[in-house]
């Protein structure tokens, strides 16, 4: 194949039109909640040359920004290799009708239709492209979370929620679209308000926590599962005592380390969850706290309540080999003020506090865009340290110790879920002003990719360590990676 052709995908909209469609009768089986996207529905899909790629069938806004894109993309530099081809696809009302997804071992997945597949939202269906000849090769109607990281014992693995039903899983063998398994976790019960679906893998294992079965507004607990990514066998199902929803789910060594409550609660929200001198809720004992559980039987392990001992709301942010970063944040009111304290920590797998910093009122609302594991280093997104400026911070996991700190020219955080990607030893992120930085990052050194014309935000990454595919509102380019 031209390593400079471009695959333009024409159909989309009709892909989308064509698994959104009266549900068959056979609805409640388990494979029902992924059925198969007919390959006719897939059959426009096709590849053109590079110089036959029509920037003026784009959105008026982002045509200029896609002419240099496509110039750039013919000499990249290091961690990108050379541009291997290219899928565009269709807009609405300036909006590609579909983003990343994943990619693996040169493969890239698309969610077509709105929203989002892999740890959000819903999604009408997911395509995988060939990353060789650029043709369709399956297609899977999609409307879930995501589960783990996506692949699993070499396969792609999906998960749904349908309401008022017991969540469903599945493994999807990845050379032809075909289901290995689909499992369903758990009974049927009704769908409440309190949404607690997360999961995180390890080896070929898949951790899922969920609403537990039939549960009443009184009851205060959730569900945990252990789920053998190669044959879709719950290997066991526990009830976790003692809380009523989990936001997240994260895997360190031998331990599961569940948050309790969700990272974008307000100030006053989570004074409200604390401070005992308000009456709207009842004080709760470890109301913030992480609870750990056991990876080989989800039996109670520990408890970490925060850097002290006054009553915290703690995330976990990310996980190292031997580490874990957790934010711990307590907002309460001190007379008629509202005093906002953060801190970092870095706990090891038996709850232990290795370290901590103080980030004073720093990240009061939302956490998830603003931290990243990369090796043994944990990157943040900070206000600088001279006025009106941000940084990238690389910290030990750990000692906690900084590492280095780079000045970044952007409106919004580099480490924005989906928009950043680890290659070897540099950061590949979007800065979304200026399109894509590399960080190196033993120093902190910022470089251009894709040196030249301002190429413009980028909205996606994805990389399965042979390529590295971007988004760029819909012009989607796959690069090879260099060593």
């Amino acid at each position: 194949m031209n390593r400079r052709a471009i695959a333009i995908v024409t159909g989309v909209a009709v892909i989308a039109a064509g698994v959104l469609i009266v549900r068959p009768w056979w609805e409640g089986r388990c494979s029902a909640s992924f059925e198969k996207v007919p390959v006719a529905k897939l059959a426009r899909v096709h590849t053109v040359p590079l110089d036959q790629v029509k920037v003026d069938d784009f959105y008026e806004g982002s045509r200029e920004n896609l002419r240099n894109l496509l110039e750039v993309a013919q000499h990249p530099v290091a961690p990108l290799g050379a541009a291997r081809n290219a899928v565009v696809l269709p807009h609405q009302t300036g909006t590609a009708v579909a983003t990343l997804a994943n990619s693996n071992d040169g493969d890239v997945r698309f969610k077509v239709g709105d929203g989002g597949l892999l740890g959000s939202g819903t999604a009408a269906a997911i395509v995988q492209v060939d990353g060789e000849t650029g043709k369709p090769v399956w297609g899977r109607r999609q409307e879930s979370t995501g589960a783990g990281d996506g692949d699993l014992a070499g396969r792609l693995v999906l998960t749904r929620m349908p309401r008022d039903t017991a969540p469903r899983i599945t493994a999807v063998e990845t050379s032809n679209g075909d289901l290995a398994w689909c499992t369903k976790v758990g009974k049927d019960s009704d769908t409440d308000s309190r949404w607690t679906f997360a999961s995180a893998a390890s080896g070929d294992a898949l951790f899922v926590v969920r609403p537990s079965d039939g549960r009443k507004d009184s009851d205060h607990d959730v569900r945990l599962a252990r789920i053998d990514a190669r044959s879709g066998k719950v290997n066991w199902n526990k009830r976790v005592a003692g809380l009523d929803q989990a936001d997240s789910v994260h895997v360190l060594q031998d331990q599961l380390l569940l948050s309790r409550l969700p990272t974008d609660l307000d100030d006053d929200a989570r004074s409200r969850k604390l401070d005992p001198d308000h009456k709207s809720e009842p004080p709760v004992r470890d109301r913030g706290a992480i609870v750990a559980r056991s990876t080989s039987d989800g039996t109670p392990t520990w408890t970490y309540r925060g850097p002290d001992d006054r009553g915290w709301i703690s995330n976990v942010v990310g996980t190292g080999k031997d580490v874990a970063a957790v934010i711990s944040r307590r907002s309460s009111y001190q007379g008629k003020t509202l005093v906002n304290e953060t801190w970092l920590t870095g706990i090891d797998r038996t709850g232990k506090q290795l370290w901590k910093h103080d980030f004073k009122d720093q990240f009061g609302y939302w956490l998830i865009d603003y931290f990243k594991v990369a090796g043994g280093l944990l990157l943040s997104y900070e206000k600088g340290e001279r006025p009106k400026t941000s940084d990238l911070v690389a910290r030990s996991l750990t000692d906690g110790t900084e590492r280095w700190r780079t000045q970044i020219s952007a409106t919004a955080s580099p480490l924005r879920h989906g928009a950043s990607e680890v290659l070897g030893n540099s950061l590949l992120a979007n800065t979304f002003d200026d399109g894509l930085i590399a960080v190196d990052l033993g120093s902190g050194a910022v470089t251009n990719p894709l040196p030249g014309k301002k190429i413009g935000p980028i909205k996606g990454i994805v990389s399965d360590g042979r390529t590295v595919t971007i988004d760029a509102n819909g012009l989607f380019i796959t690069f090879n990676r260099t060593s």
